[in-house]
């Protein structure tokens, strides 16, 4: 993932010199030889890079730095729909007039060709041809299962409110997807979306949701090392809606939307180690859309909306004492919202207040018990999914009334957001899915699109997967 103030690489500037000649995605893609979506990658990693929030702003850099002249850059640059807006061609000169008015540069980086290596010895190059082997083994065995990307064709509706079903099923086509981090795998068995989620000894679970516009009681588990799904034990009540958490090898599941669009305030939970569910103690109030996790030995319950209206408690449920307790009122009340542990901090992240989305982030001390505010996200989302990965959050889809070009990640040592890409066929509103990580990967599973429900499964690959090897740097420049 590309970092602020990163040297750009030659490709990199090339993109940069055709983006202030005022060229489209399209035409820049025809220049280079590559794809518009190979294109809007490149710009996502220079925006990273040189902190520009449009291509204006990369073309002011340009400028500054002397990749292009005044006069090679057009009165106006293209509108491109996942960045900012077209500015007018005042706005564009009065801007390039400043730039090169200005007073010397600090100048961005540009990464350098490498030297040519030093000639290795015999046992050097012998030794370079078994990493090499090593190394394609190892790319083979990681790509063997990636397969072509199952999309949904979309269909026109209206943006289904914040409780409401949309019982139309996806019908599945093959799309090719270049140059991305996402890989298509075993599609879930029936598409559904708003189901709970949770993780167990490297499976992923998913219960219940929305299948065919009413509530499910079908509970899904997902082998990742086979690539495969079996049914675990039904849940008793059908329940959309809901959130859940996993605490050893029980998984908890309060409140949801029952069948009617009733809000529920039953607690069933499911023990692995006897394939049985059983019921506890009821919420305190009825719930549904909201968020669920695991912390510190309890299940905290966030947000959501009840009968009356939205929910700004937060509920905790100890296991040992079968009781709930009032943990915490939270700060932005919403619904559609996620909730996640990191360190010792539950952050509470987006979400939808029933009329926008927000990009809200907060995150409750769960030692001194306050609230804080972090960093808000690029972007509104509502129904969206967090996973942590390498100490940072991950935030995936949204979008119940605004549009979403692209995923997000979290550092909460510098406390920003970073764009990550999402799925091209993704692009624009994807929402309700179920979002974890096991192991190395993040999985986005089912949700739907535009009223389509989807039995999607994309597995995003993280940094972990990546094979470094410095013996090759120490081979080319051996030490006297």
């Amino acid at each position: 993932m590309a970092e602020l103030n990163e040297p750009l690489t030659e490709r990199e500037l090339e993109v940069v010199r055709l983006v202030a000649e005022g060229l489209s995605n399209k035409e820049i893609g025809a220049r280079l030889f590559v794809s518009p979506n190979t294109v809007r990658v490149h710009l996502r990693n220079i925006f990273a890079k040189l902190g520009a929030q449009s291509r204006t702003e990369v073309t002011i850099i340009a400028v500054r730095n002397g990749w292009v002249k005044v006069e090679a850059v057009p009165p106006a640059l293209p509108q491109e729909d996942e960045f900012s807006p077209r500015p007018s061609s005042e706005e564009v000169q009065t801007a390039l007039a400043e730039a090169a008015s200005a007073a010397p540069p600090q100048p961005v980086p540009v990464a350098p060709d490498p030297l040519p290596p030093a000639p290795l010895a015999v046992w050097q190059r012998v030794a370079l041809v078994g990493i090499l082997a090593f190394s394609v083994a190892l790319t083979v065995w990681a790509v063997r299962d990636v397969r072509l990307l199952v999309v949904a064709q979309p269909q026109v509706a209206n943006f289904d409110d914040l409780l409401t079903s949309s019982s139309t099923i996806a019908e599945p086509t093959a799309v090719a997807v270049e140059d991305s981090r996402w890989f298509a795998r075993a599609s879930i068995r029936s598409a559904r979306a708003r189901a709970a989620t949770a993780v167990v000894n490297g499976r992923l679970y998913i219960i219940g949701g929305e299948v065919n516009g009413q509530p499910a009681r079908e509970v899904l588990v997902y082998e990742p090392q086979a690539d495969a799904w079996r049914e675990g034990p039904a849940k008793p009540t059908p329940t959309m809606n809901a959130g859940a958490a996993a605490l050893g090898n029980v998984i908890y599941v309060p409140g949801g939307t029952l069948a009617g669009q009733l809000v529920s305030s039953q607690f069933e939970a499911l023990d692995l180690e006897r394939q049985a569910w059983m019921r506890l103690a009821d919420l305190p109030i009825p719930l549904a859309g909201h968020a669920v996790a695991a912390a510190q030995g309890q299940i905290v319950v966030a947000g959501g909306r009840t009968s009356n209206g939205l929910n700004d408690r937060v509920l905790s449920f100890d296991p040992a004492s079968g009781k709930w307790k009032l943990l915490s009122l939270l700060p932005t009340p919403r619904s559609q919202l996620a909730l996640i542990v990191l360190g010792e901090r539950l952050f509470a992240i987006g979400g939808y207040d029933g009329q926008r989305e927000l990009a809200t982030c907060e995150y409750l001390d769960l030692q001194q018990m306050t609230w804080a505010r972090c960093a808000p996200m690029l972007s509104p989302r509502g129904g969206l999914g967090v996973a942590e990965m390498d100490g940072q959050l991950y935030a995936i889809g949204g979008g119940i009334v605004g549009y979403i070009g692209f995923n997000e990640r979290y550092d909460p040592i510098v406390d920003r957001w970073w764009p990550v890409e999402m799925p091209a066929q993704r692009m624009g509103e994807w929402r309700n899915m179920s979002v974890a990580r096991i192991d190395y990967r993040i999985y986005a599973v089912g949700g739907s699109t535009r009223g389509v429900l989807l039995s999607d499964n994309y597995a995003y690959e993280g940094f972990s997967r990546r094979v470094f090897l410095p013996i090759l740097q120490s081979l080319s420049n051996p030490q006297p």
